[in-house]
């Protein structure tokens, strides 16, 4: 396991003992946890599946002017296309009503131990940082304890256009220590390379496109 990731488990880990201190104060922690099953389209053909897992977390609060934070990984490992992708995320709650929440900002994604394999069966990477634009929506069903949820990011920068889209819905469940969320839904990663593939001459545009279902769980206290 490599160094992001375990930073990302000891995250998680040390937030275990948040309650603690967050019940005095004006701060929100989210702990997720997700598994995602896309199935990969490289160069506009069709590949294999994969079995991708996601975590993420993120620290919320009521301080004028500072951001919003969160942190969210997706591992992606197929037979022509893999990475590990690390979301860095600043953003605003722009809207909070009782039926929906909106929130806004920007997110920073880093690329990591990732693989592509070309039309002529070439290998090539793309650990690349890229800046994109964020946000994400929850609209409550009236009088139920279900949301629909929706999220994108969407990014033009280092010769790659990345799109990375959610929709899905959410059943909360109220607690004594806080919300715990079980939801569901379909995720897009979009990925377009103008230059990846230099040495490949039958390659013009390189694509990276996964898509599928999702379940997964979340917790906030």
């Amino acid at each position: 396991m490599n160094k992001p990731i375990v930073a990302v488990f000891t995250s998680l880990l040390m937030m275990g003992s948040a309650p603690a201190w967050c019940a005095d104060s004006l701060v929100d922690v989210k702990v997720a946890a997700d598994m995602w099953f896309p199935s990969t389209k490289i160069d506009n053909t069709r590949r294999d599946d994969a079995n991708s897992p996601v975590l993420n977390l993120a620290v919320e609060h009521q301080l004028p002017y500072l951001p919003n934070m969160s942190i969210r990984y997706t591992n992606l490992d197929a037979d022509y296309a893999s990475y590990d992708k690390y979301d860095y995320t600043f953003y605003y709650n722009i809207l909070d009503r009782e039926l929906m929440t909106f929130d806004a900002g920007i997110s920073m994604t880093q690329y990591a131990s990732s693989d592509y394999k070309a039309k002529d069966g070439q290998k090539y990477s793309f650990d690349d940082m890229t800046f994109n634009w964020y946000a994400h929506a929850e609209i409550s069903v009236p009088d139920t304890n279900f949301d629909i949820i929706g999220q994108f990011e969407f990014g033009n920068s280092d010769s790659i256009k990345s799109s990375d889209v959610i929709a899905g819905v959410q059943y909360v469940l109220p607690l004594q220590a806080g919300e715990l969320s079980f939801r569901g839904g379909y995720r897009v990663i979009d990925l377009e390379f103008t230059d990846l593939a230099t040495d490949s001459p039958d390659t013009d545009m390189s694509y990276v496109f996964a898509d599928g279902w999702f379940l997964g769980t979340q917790f906030k206290f």
